[in-house]
């Protein structure tokens, strides 16, 4: 086995022949959101909250919903565990596609498809409210045709058709919906999503969604400087705690310097929570790269795990002494770090962190099989891992 256990009750471990690059490890990249502060219950409880909204607010295809849930954690986990949604937003919309495809499937069998296509393929998105109104049209449709948000939701678990059937597709040739979609899959794939407008680059629906039922009403005008269309009640943001202690912060500061991140979280929000936590003196200015670094000019796809940017940012801060830790805490900032490497960055190292897994071994096995150099319940251990491969006990 090529891992050292430090301490099992703390899920510490190291690969062993990492451990003289360990050593001399002399800057730390942090990932934002799952390794310095707590998202289960605020992104994942969010894409939760958008999928249901769209489906049971908007479409209103509520009849029968009961206590079923269109997605669960353990959903979201799984598209996380593809490696290829990071990003909070892409993941949300993934999600909407797959059960729109499944409504179009059901409206094909009900040979009603046809008629459908053509009584709303004109749909264009330009301002919400209208458009949205629109989309309520499209559910009382799909409501005569007795198509529900119960019938979508008895489909996620189909051998073939299932949201794990889907997830086994991912990273093929073709896209993922088109095993769902009945035919002329190209034309119902474009006509999926002119349903849930997508963009990053201009207003759009799904990340309008999103963001004011994350930062709330207060926090949204606040960041976005125009006022909320959906006044969603509550803040989730607030709600995200900081894993590292002050102690580990200073730990780290002491050690390694300012501390740097590399995050697709918008920067806003991220130095929102830094400086109201008493944190942001613990960081490098010029090494916070955030969604908006990543996304510049247009370069939407260079999101993790595509190393662009990262590989920049360390040219742009001349890390050239030493190794480079990066902590992340999915399989996307693994492959991130394994991408870099293959770019030529032969310094950086990968150490993974378990705090925000659905389930801590099922992920300990996946960043063992991506040669993780170290693995850890969270930050707060990397003081604890240094002093124990110096033969000492942590303070």
């Amino acid at each position: 086995m090529p891992y050292k256990c430090l301490n099992k009750e703390r899920k510490i471990y190291f690969r062993e022949e990492s451990a003289k690059a360990i050593s001399n490890i002399a800057k730390i990249v942090l990932d934002f959101d799952g390794v310095l502060v707590y998202t289960l219950q605020s992104y994942y409880a969010n894409i939760r909250k958008i999928v249901e909204y769209y489906f049971l607010e908007i479409l209103r295809l509520e009849e029968g919903m009961g206590k079923r849930r269109l997605v669960t954690f353990e959903d979201i986990q799984g598209f996380k565990d593809t490696g290829l949604y990071n990003n909070d937003w892409t993941l949300t919309h993934a999600i909407i596609t797959y059960y729109l495809a499944i409504l179009v499937r059901k409206l094909r069998q009900k040979r009603v498809l046809d008629n459908f296509v053509k009584q709303f393929s004109g749909i264009q998105f330009s301002e919400i409210n209208s458009f949205i109104k629109t989309l309520r049209e499209i559910g009382n449709y799909c409501k005569r045709q007795g198509v529900d948000v119960t019938e979508l939701a008895s489909m996620k678990n189909d051998s073939v058709l299932g949201i794990e059937s889907l997830l086994k597709r991912v990273g093929e040739e073709r896209h993922p919906l088109e095993t769902i979609l009945p035919r002329e899959k190209s034309v119902q794939l474009n006509f999926i999503k002119k349903l849930v407008p997508y963009s990053v680059e201009k207003t759009d629906l799904l990340r309008r969604l999103f963001e004011e039922s994350y930062l709330g009403r207060e926090l949204f005008k606040k960041f976005y400087g125009i006022p909320p269309v959906f006044n969603f009640d509550g803040c989730f943001l607030e709600k995200e705690k900081f894993f590292p202690t002050r102690k580990t912060l200073l730990t780290l500061y002491s050690k390694f310097g300012e501390l740097a991140v590399y995050s697709e979280k918008p920067r806003n929000q991220a130095m929102y929570l830094l400086e109201k936590n008493g944190f942001k003196k613990y960081f490098n200015g010029n090494g916070l790269i955030f969604q908006e670094d990543i996304n510049k000019s247009g370069r939407t796809q260079l999101g993790k795990p595509n190393p662009t940017v990262l590989i920049e940012m360390i040219g742009k801060l001349a890390w050239e002494a030493g190794n480079i830790a990066y902590v992340g805490d999915t399989i996307a900032d693994a492959l991130l770090v394994k991408n870099a490497r293959s770019q030529g960055v032969s310094n950086i190292l990968f150490f993974g962190v378990l705090c925000s897994a659905q389930s801590f071994s099922n992920l300990l096995s996946q960043f063992m099989r991506q040669d993780a150099d170290v693995i850890m319940t969270d930050v707060n251990d990397i003081p604890y891992l240094y002093a124990s491969l110096r033969g000492e006990t942590p303070k």
